[in-house]
């Protein structure tokens, strides 16, 4: 019976366990250090070559640095959770 379960429910369990993979990669690129500074150059280039405003670089920095700060007290929530 057990054995019936884990065949039939093994492509939820694939699809689940692929969703929870796509989910962390995300979250990694979303709030990896690295890549917010890169795109805080890249807009401050844009800026500097005109294409696009000061208010338009001004706006999406404050949501980069926002992401930034989200991502070291993401970084110390981990290191005191596992400490």
């Amino acid at each position: 019976m057990f054995l019936l379960d884990d065949i039939l429910l093994a492509p939820v369990k694939g699809v689940a366990w692929l969703a929870q993979q796509i989910q962390e990669e995300a979250n990694r690129q979303l709030f990896d250090p690295a890549v917010i500074k890169a795109r805080l150059a890249e807009l401050q280039e844009q800026c500097d070559s005109g294409l696009i405003s000061e208010a338009e670089l001004r706006k999406a920095e404050s949501a980069l640095l926002e992401r930034l700060q989200a991502a070291r007290q993401r970084e110390q929530g981990r290191k005191t959770s596992t400490s």
